[in-house]
């Protein structure tokens, strides 16, 4: 009726559009038109409201940009947007959640305190700023990366947003860890089972809930918790691989190497949709999300080594020790950093005589965990064996040191300070 052109931008994601009448008052956005604005992973082309020096029609453009995945742009329309409309809450809200990148801290800060003085009822900025002191992911002045996170102001954001919302799910399940650290498992199990009622986080809440009751013996409860969190897309990997050590337990061997096979393909899906997700961020130079998607992948990745360790042990017990060997290399591979995998390969190639690869992986297993009382205690058998004696001296003394009351190793130095008696009786 005013005149003006209406233009539809469509969403294959979304199964929709959005419609909005434009007059193309703007020689900016006429330009973009003229020059081809497509967005990105879109087969269409994005229009605006015809008037920029509107903050509505700038915020809407910001929303069809950050629905896109461009959210430096996004960003760019609504710092415009909070010049123009400094009143505009949600607009400090949005821009603030597009500020992941660490140098933004403090701007990201500053709108989530006036977004919560503009927007006193709503919980969203609440939750957001709680998250920003949570993780605490800043730069020094010299522009380095530090984490320097504010738990207790974080907490009382996180205890607001359950005034404004009570059954919110992240903050229901971030104060029951707290909870938990602190000692009280009653409120933390209460806070566990109402996030278990939320969709978003029950997944997360079973799995939780799983290992309070573990940790009272309650395994039939426990097992309970296991199974609802399995059927969830973002815990299935996790709780498979607990239900499968619960089993194991139980000596349910088939039982437990099927769920550790699905656990095993649900943490290579997570992986793939984290790395993808990631290059997506990363493509629309939102960089900051793509290292948060990038350490997701790599969570997802290490998280296959304990699976691979697990069907490792079951084939060694079966017998099969070269399948063993198989899924302990691909274990390694995966997170060089888990010590049992590593020791568990190192006994496997020590029984079948490979004895260099063994103490390598033996010596491997103490640079990933030096912790390692029983990778000492072979490594000292071996360098005895070989009359290297200062060598079987340390790693004994180390296994000492970890646990004093190795009777083992307690005669092995009795048996080092012998030779050495023997050697120096003879020289004399």
């Amino acid at each position: 009726p005013s005149g003006g052109v209406c233009v539809c931008v469509c969403f294959e994601r979304f199964k929709g559009c959005v419609c909005f009448a434009t007059r193309f008052q703007n020689s900016w956005f006429r330009n973009q038109l003229s020059a081809g604005f497509w967005f990105r992973n879109s087969a269409l082309q994005a229009a605006a409201a015809g008037d920029l020096d509107d903050p509505n029609s700038r915020f809407q453009i910001a929303e069809l940009l950050a629905a896109n995945g461009r959210t430096k742009d996004a960003a760019d329309q609504l710092t415009k947007v909070v010049e123009l409309d400094p009143l505009n809450g949600e607009a400090h809200f949005r821009l603030a959640e597009l500020l992941e990148h660490p140098d933004d801290f403090d701007r990201a800060k500053l709108l989530l305190e006036i977004a919560l003085d503009l927007l006193p009822e709503d919980y969203r900025p609440v939750f957001q700023l709680a998250n920003l002191l949570d993780r605490g992911e800043k730069t020094d002045r010299e522009g380095n990366f530090i984490r320097d996170p504010d738990h207790g102001s974080a907490r009382r954001y996180y205890e607001q947003t359950l005034c404004l919302s009570p059954e919110h799910g992240p903050s229901l399940l971030r104060l029951g860890s707290m909870l938990q650290q602190d000692g009280d498992v009653r409120a933390a199990r209460r806070h566990y089972e109402l996030a278990a009622k939320v969709e978003e986080t029950s997944g997360e809440a079973f799995l939780r809930l799983a290992c309070l009751a573990r940790a009272e013996e309650k395994q039939a409860e426990a097992k309970k918790f296991l199974s609802l969190s399995a059927a969830r897309d973002e815990t299935k990997g996790k709780a498979l691989l607990e239900r499968a050590e619960l089993l194991l337990e139980q000596d349910k061997i088939k039982a437990a190497g099927e769920d550790l096979l699905v656990s095993l393909e649900a943490f290579e899906e997570n992986e793939r949709q984290f790395r993808e997700t990631s290059n997506v961020a990363a493509e629309n130079s939102n960089f900051a999300r793509a290292r948060h998607l990038l350490e997701k992948a790599d969570e997802a990745r290490r998280s296959k080594a304990p699976v691979l360790w697990l069907l490792a042990k079951i084939k060694t017990d079966a017998g099969e020790k070269e399948e063993a060997v198989r899924f302990l290399d691909k274990a390694v591979a995966t997170s060089p950093a888990f010590a049992p995998a590593r020791y568990e390969l190192a006994v496997l190639l020590d029984k079948m005589g490979r004895g260099e690869e063994a103490v390598s992986q033996y010596e491997a297993t103490v640079q990933a965990e030096w912790a390692y009382p029983e990778a000492h205690f072979r490594l000292g058998e071996i360098a005895l064996a070989a009359d290297e004696l200062e060598k079987a001296e340390m790693h004994f003394l180390i296994v000492t040191d970890l646990k004093p009351a190795h009777r083992k190793a307690k005669a092995r130095l009795k048996k080092i300070a012998t030779k050495r008696k023997a050697v120096t009786k003879k020289l004399k």
